[in-house]
């Protein structure tokens, strides 16, 4: 979730959603696994820094978070701002979980359970990532562990682990996704980065997903509206798309400050604002 020596708390009891089948969640998922995609990609946006990644071959589902409020020293009660827009349990079109690092609202059990159990979804992460979803029990042929610069393919998906500024945990990755020649980079947690202009001259980035917020006190966890700008400026990305920014009640941002800031520095870059369940087909 963020830069400091936290540990997470559970509100409550586990997730219900876990063990619910309503309707009321089925129109996410009939969207998701319905819609065809016959050129470039679509994705869809979760909330948070989550996204299902969907190609002509190939479902991805990025940093999904299905779980409640939490408890954080220092900041107390973190409370979820937006609703799970699907039950995890009713997820059937699904190749591969792609997990940036393993904060609680990014490596999510509420997700990775149920998902592990009910599917044959692939989990890709950094090692301590992929240690900590062998010790939850997922078997080793189901894990892929990547280090910067190492990457595997999911169908028609390239993805490759790039370096992250993320401080807090044991390791963290950012990713370049590509298919169809299009480019996504999603940043996870991490904070601007000079990797991240070695990143753009190398590959070639159309969308990238950057992390948003408003930092506490005396905390830098999350990119401001200007970071976020020139860091998909030294990627050299055609869209930047606005993360995070909804998930946590004390970190909520206005993207459209985002907007503001390229318009200011006058910059060749579309700003695509989503919210939660909203999808973004590009070209």
């Amino acid at each position: 979730m963020g830069k400091g020596e936290w540990f997470y708390v559970r509100l409550g009891k586990p997730n219900p959603l876990t063990n619910l089948k309503s309707e009321w969640f089925d129109w996410f998922l009939k969207e998701v696994d319905e819609y065809c995609v016959e050129k470039g990609l679509a994705l869809w946006s979760l909330g948070g820094a989550g996204f299902i990644l969907k190609t002509k071959n190939a479902t991805v589902y990025i940093d999904p978070y299905c779980g409640g409020s939490l408890k954080i020293p220092d900041l107390n009660t973190v409370y979820r701002m937006i609703p799970i827009p699907f039950n995890p349990s009713d997820v059937k079109t699904i190749d591969a979980t792609v997990i940036t690092h393993e904060d609680l609202d990014h490596l999510n059990e509420d997700f990775v359970f149920p998902v592990s159990k009910n599917t044959k979804s692939m989990f890709i992460g950094p090692p301590s990532v992929c240690e900590l979803l062998e010790s939850w029990g997922i078997p080793k042929e189901r894990i892929v562990s990547l280090s910067e610069y190492q990457e595997t393919r999911v169908k028609d998906v390239r993805i490759v682990a790039l370096p992250a500024n993320d401080p807090v945990p044991k390791t963290a990755n950012t990713y370049l996704l590509e298919a169809e020649n299009i480019g996504i980079f999603h940043s996870g947690d991490s904070l601007f980065s000079e990797e991240f202009y070695k990143a753009g001259k190398k590959y070639k980035v159309d969308i990238a997903l950057i992390s948003l917020g408003v930092n506490p006190p005396g905390m830098e966890i999350y990119n401001n509206p200007g970071e976020v700008v020139r860091i998909a400026r030294d990627l050299n990305a055609k869209v930047v798309i606005p993360m995070h920014w909804n998930l946590w009640s004390f970190s909520m941002e206005n993207p459209q400050l985002v907007e503001r800031e390229v318009k200011i520095r006058k910059l060749n870059m579309k700003v695509v604002i989503l919210q939660i369940g909203e999808r973004f087909d590009y070209p």
